[in-house]
């Protein structure tokens, strides 16, 4: 005789069954809805509402930088200056000497001054003088005491000129002024066409210029608005140590929409010091050029609006396609689960055919049977499938390859810049820049050299001891140098101050000059060598505190040297300028020796595709520095390289520097208007990985442990408990699946009663 199953007790399905509101496949649907829609807005306002510029902000970084180049130049250069006349004064405070000598031996070791005097500070006596009349007119001597003026600026018939001051101790006059004259004068700059570049001091007074001409009153106008600027900000406190006066400008569109563009920067560095020569002279340096101002096109122009008109109708069908193939079903399956709770039985479980949900259905299904006929076995265990389907993978994946065709166009064709045009203005803005960096390691190295020359006489004359002094004292004061030594006729080391020479024995002996000490290891040795000075005695030494032993002649390639090798990061941080990309320094057989970033030492050339521009600067005896933009190969790049050549110690090297600046990285629109597109692209895709994993990990693998647990309830399984994990739709199914185990298993613990109560009662009426 079967029985009706207990219904179910109605107290246990109220508010623990309903669903959250917050929880569950709700939020990340309503979610990746709002996102993509906050995508289409920003895309339409970045990429589609992009303002093509007339003057590109790469041309006006050109400019730019050509100021801030200039301006480093001539603040090293002023530097430089006043430290080797003070150095070379101070070399008198021991043995003061005649103030005509002090003169000649200034001049044999610097050619760098057009006149030099040394006078008396209290009564303007002079004392000597070499080189060209130095403008003293005006020179207020009753401030100079002890310590040298700092550097000025005077106006001279020949045109202003640059004063240099220190003190020095002469034989019978004791501390007098010494003055070196020069005309203030811009490095060798390579300027392109149109391109002026001029130094100012503070009341615009053009001291030096270069390039073309400067006509109108425009193109004067605008160099006031920039040296304002450089006045008003270098007013205002620095906001780094580091931190440079530098900026750019454009004027209004002229004749022929033709408009003039202006970079500036101060020679001085924001965080002025008031030792520093710089500070004292106000200097502010301005390039300014013309450019076309007929704005550029975009190579996609629609790309923008096209893609924002999209992604709205891309949203809503993802979030239709999400709710009809997830949300409905999961939905249709808490319903169904909560009725079979309440012991609404009579109506088969309706649900979906394929996926986890599916399968949830069809054990439902199972257990209502089992909930009408407790004495119906429960269902075999469906065999294990070699493969389980896509299930609820399968939408998610369908929807994130809809949110990648949406963004596909954008990552690919913004980040395609092999069509981007370069303005010619940037190109050669590259080429020049290449070539002052060159000139900037030229002018390192020859200074270098000069300090060598300059220090060699009083090497000359000192003891091994004194010389260790001097070397020592030479290496503090100068950051360029990695150590110096002094080799003896047979290469010895005599002296020395720093790190161990590389190199000694009679191969390290030779003329002066600038030279690689080795061909291969782990790092160039770069150094400068120059010989001795005769001393006037020409006295040998065998004691220890002895001279330094020289010949009396000018010493043959065997004689005693000086050698002064040069710090191999320093020479990289020559290199290191922004907006010039990667730089190398390579020598005659086209090997690294320097870089401004990570290199191997005697190895290739990193950018292969340099060679051709090599070529154009270095071969057919060209010594003019050439740019070009390579597309081919890779990623478009712009390549310049420059000779090393020019005057002094390293004119004979056959060096050159080699820069590479990948287009991508130029400011100009389209490359702003495809990193644009390619960021609308990579959040598209941010929020649909967000939304769709969310919806993966709450709802997608839970549904798959649902669906075991529910194929295992319908086949028997009465004695695992089922625990929701969440409070959302999936823990609701999970909770109703419990309660249905419980009265399953109360079903049969009474059917079970029953049977053992049918089987005494024959027993009991026998008697």
């Amino acid at each position: 005789m079967s029985t009706a199953p207990t219904p179910p007790r109605q107290h246990r399905h109220r508010r623990r069954a309903d669903m959250p509101l917050l929880g569950g496949i709700r939020p990340p649907i309503a979610l990746l809805l709002v996102l993509l829609l906050a995508v289409s807005a920003i895309t339409a306002l970045t990429v589609g509402g992009l303002r093509v510029d007339d003057t590109p902000q790469a041309v006006r970084e050109s400019h730019q930088y050509a100021a801030e180049d200039t301006a480093l130049s001539l603040r090293a250069g002023l530097r430089e200056n006043t430290a080797d006349l003070v150095r070379s004064a101070a070399r008198y405070d021991r043995a003061p000497a005649e103030p005509a000598e002090v003169l000649t031996a200034l001049g044999r070791a610097y050619r760098k001054w057009r006149g030099t005097v040394i006078l008396r500070p209290d009564t303007g006596r002079l004392l000597a003088a070499r080189g060209e009349t130095v403008p003293l007119a005006g020179l207020d001597l009753g401030r100079v005491t002890d310590t040298a003026p700092a550097p000025l600026l005077v106006p001279s018939a020949a045109g202003t000129r640059l004063l240099t001051f220190a003190m020095v101790s002469t034989v019978q006059d004791g501390r007098a002024l010494l003055v070196a004259s020069d005309n203030l004068r811009l490095p060798e700059l390579a300027t392109r066409d149109g391109q002026t570049v001029q130094v100012l001091d503070t009341a615009g007074t053009v001291l030096d210029s270069t390039g073309a001409g400067l006509p109108g009153e425009d193109a004067r106008q605008l160099v006031a608005t920039a040296l304002g600027r450089v006045t008003a900000r270098s007013a205002a406190p620095a906001a780094t140590p580091d931190a440079v006066v530098s900026g750019s400008l454009a004027d209004g569109a002229g004749p022929r929409g033709v408009r003039r563009v202006a970079g500036y920067a101060a020679v001085a560095g924001a965080a002025a010091d008031p030792q520093d020569p710089a500070t004292a002279l106000g200097l502010t340096v301005v390039s300014t050029g013309t450019v076309d101002g007929r704005a550029a096109a975009l190579r996609h122009p629609a790309l923008g609006l096209s893609a924002a008109g999209a992604l709205p109708a891309v949203a809503l069908l993802l979030a239709w396609f999400l709710r009809r193939t997830l949300q409905r079903p999961l939905l249709r399956l808490f319903l169904e689960a909560r009725r079979l709770t309440r012991g609404e039985l009579d109506r088969p479980v309706r649900g979906p055919r394929r996926g986890e949900a599916g399968r949830i259905g069809r054990a439902l299904e199972e257990l209502r049977r089992q909930l009408l006929d407790p004495a119906r076995p429960p269902a075999a265990p469906a065999p294990a499938p070699r493969r389980r389907g896509p299930g609820a993978a399968l939408p998610l994946g369908l929807a994130a390859a809809v949110v990648l065709g949406w963004s596909g166009p954008l990552l690919l064709l913004g980040g395609n810049d092999g069509e981007v045009r370069v303005p010619a203005q940037v190109v050669a803005g590259q080429r020049d820049r290449t070539d002052n960096a060159a000139d900037r390691l030229r002018q390192a190295l020859n200074e270098g050299y000069a300090d060598l020359r300059a220090l060699a006489p009083e090497l000359a004359t000192a003891s091994v001891g004194g010389a260790r002094t001097l070397l020592g004292t030479a290496l503090a004061r100068h950051e360029r140098y990695r150590a110096l030594y002094v080799l003896g006729p047979g290469g010895e080391v005599l002296a020395r101050a720093g790190e161990e020479p590389h190199r000694t024995g009679p191969g390290a002996l030779g003329p002066g000059g600038v030279l690689l000490l080795n061909t291969s290891g782990r790092e160039p040795r770069i150094a400068a060598r120059t010989p001795l000075a005769v001393p006037a005695d020409g006295a040998a030494a065998t004691a220890a505190d002895a001279p330094v032993d020289v010949p009396v002649d000018d010493p043959p390639p065997a004689g005693p040297v000086l050698v002064g090798e040069f710090r191999t990061d320093f020479l990289g941080s020559l290199l290191d300028r922004p907006g010039l990309g990667r730089v190398w320094l390579l020598d005659d057989r086209r090997r690294v020796l320097a870089a401004n970033g990570a290199y191997s030492s005697f190895g290739e050339l990193p950018e292969g595709r340099a060679r051709g521009v090599l070529s154009a600067v270095t071969g057919g005896g060209a010594q003019r520095a050439a740019a070009e933009v390579v597309r081919t190969g890779g990623d478009p790049v712009l390549l310049a390289a420059a000779p090393l050549g020019g005057r002094g110690a390293v004119a004979r090297l056959g060096w050159s520097v080699v820069t590479a600046h990948p287009v991508s990285w130029l400011h100009l629109d389209q490359n702003r208007a495809d990193r644009r597109a390619v960021l609308a692209g990579m959040l598209g895709l941010a929020a649909a990985a967000l939304c769709l994993g969310w919806l993966y990990v709450a709802v997608g693998l839970p549904l798959r442990r649902l669906a075991a647990n529910a194929e295992a309830l319908a086949a028997g399984d009465r004695r695992t408990v089922l625990h929701p994990v969440h409070h959302d739709e999936v823990g609701a199914v999970v909770r109703s699946l419990e309660l249905i185990r419980q009265d399953l298993e109360r079903a049969a613990r009474e059917r079970a009663d029953r049977e053992r109560a049918g089987h005494r009662a024959p027993a009991a009426t026998a008697f």
